[in-house]
């Protein structure tokens, strides 16, 4: 199983220091993501400049942000940049940052994805984009620029049923974001169905789990860390992390996450998460219990595991973490 780490919206120069030091641990790859934070293929840029062999991505970027033909451009100049290297991770994020960040409408987001991913393959093609769609109607350009590069694989960051078989379909990936390895096993037979009716193989489609890790030889320091990220996804971040926790069968346990931190904050949000929870979901705790999570992981469909960091880390917890996913 390869490992990548993602280092989505830390301090400036920790991106750049931790992506060097993922490729000096010979890890497999690093991604940026956007939220409301650092621009990800500016930073992708520069990331290219400072690695040489590790595989860089969108991990992930917001479908709504720029357009179709846009994005194809960027991964287009990222894959350039890094000489191949390069790997895009899509996704919808949520309502409230399209919205109330962007100012953007959320709408078909399945749709819209699936519509966005064939122009950016048309982009890549260098052939002229023509798309008749419900979301776009392009038609009569085609990229200018002389490339090397061809082939980008574009990730999808799917959580429901649908979403799930729209990867299948269309992606080269799937990446189930904070999704507990019971319900990565249930889903991907949607994902193996909607790809195999479409004639697709899907061996050669990659499943590629995004959850938060932290390594330590104070493992318990190490797991109370992701206890805090994970309360603050269930407990201020909408109803999507909610849902999936629930869907994997542990309804009763992220009702109380929920409840905690509305009630009485994020510290007892955090102590209402079961070992359960934290075995299922993440890769937490001394470098023993980390390896056995990511055996756990390599049993499950996934041949890819991509890490990020909790909220609260700090340097010495980021670092121990890479160095320690390095000896995997």
């Amino acid at each position: 199983m390869k490992i990548g780490i993602n280092v989505s919206d830390l301090e400036y120069d920790l991106m750049r220091d931790y992506a060097m030091r993922a490729e000096d641990q010979n890890l497999d790859s690093v991604w940026v993501g956007e939220t409301w934070g650092w621009e990800a293929f500016t930073l992708l840029g520069e990331l290219s400049q400072l690695t040489e062999k590790i595989t860089l991505g969108t991990g992930i970027v917001p479908v709504y942000t720029r357009s179709p033909a846009l994005l194809g451009q960027a991964a287009a100049t990222v894959a350039e940049s890094t000489e191949g290297r390069f790997a895009m991770g899509l996704g919808t994020s949520g309502p409230a940052v399209i919205e109330n960040w962007h100012g953007e409408d959320f709408e078909r987001p399945i749709g819209y994805t699936a519509e966005t991913i064939d122009v950016i393959r048309q982009v890549l093609s260098g052939d002229t984009v023509s798309h008749d769609g419900k979301s776009f109607e392009l038609d009569g350009f085609r990229f200018r620029a002389q490339r090397q590069t061809r082939d980008v694989p574009i990730y999808v960051g799917a959580l429901g049923k649908s979403n799930v078989r729209m990867s299948g379909a269309v992606a080269d990936g799937w990446m189930p974001i904070f999704v507990p390895q019971t319900r990565i096993e249930e889903l991907y037979d949607e994902f193996v169905d909607s790809a195999e009716q479409r004639e697709r193989n899907p061996d050669a489609l990659s499943v590629a789990p995004n959850t938060v890790a932290a390594i330590s030889e104070d493992g318990e320091k190490a797991r109370q860390a992701v206890r805090h990220h994970i309360a603050f996804y269930i407990g201020a971040m909408g109803e999507f992390y909610h849902r999936t926790l629930s869907d994997a069968g542990f309804g009763e346990n992220a009702n109380a996450i929920r409840d905690a931190w509305h009630e009485e904050g994020p510290e007892a949000a955090a102590d209402t998460i079961s070992d359960e929870v934290l075995e299922q979901t993440t890769v937490a705790g001394t470098p023993q219990q980390a390896h056995e999570q990511l055996e756990a992981f390599e049993n499950t469909p996934a041949d890819e595991i991509h890490l990020f960091f909790p909220r609260s880390a700090e340097a010495e917890l980021m670092e121990s973490t890479i160095d320690h996913l390095g000896t995997y």
